[in-house]
C-alpha cells in the first residue's frame, strides 16, 4: 500500500483531517495508536523493573514513575 492510499483508507473511515495529518506524521493508523500506547508503557515499565532490579533506583522512585506511567 502506497502512504498515499494509506492515508485516504484513513480518511475514508471517517477520521478527522487532523487524524491524517497525525497518522502522516507517525506511521501509524488511529486505530492502532491505543495498542501502540499499550505496548509502549509496558516497554517503559520493564525498563524501570530492571533499573529498580539492578539497584540503579530506589523503590520509592520506581514506585513514583509507575504511578506517572499508569495515568
Amino acid at each position: 500500500m502506497s502512504d498515499w492510499d494509506f492515508l485516504h483508507e484513513i480518511n475514508n473511515h471517517g477520521y478527522s483531517a487532523q487524524d491524517v495529518a497525525d497518522a502522516a506524521g507517525c506511521g501509524a493508523a488511529p486505530w492502532e495508536w491505543e495498542q501502540l500506547a499499550k505496548q509502549e508503557t509496558r516497554t517503559e515499565l520493564e525498563s524501570l523493573q530492571q533499573l529498580r532490579t539492578a539497584g540503579s533506583i530506589t523503590r520509592e522512585e520506581f514506585l513514583k514513575r509507575k504511578a506517572q506511567l499508569s495515568r
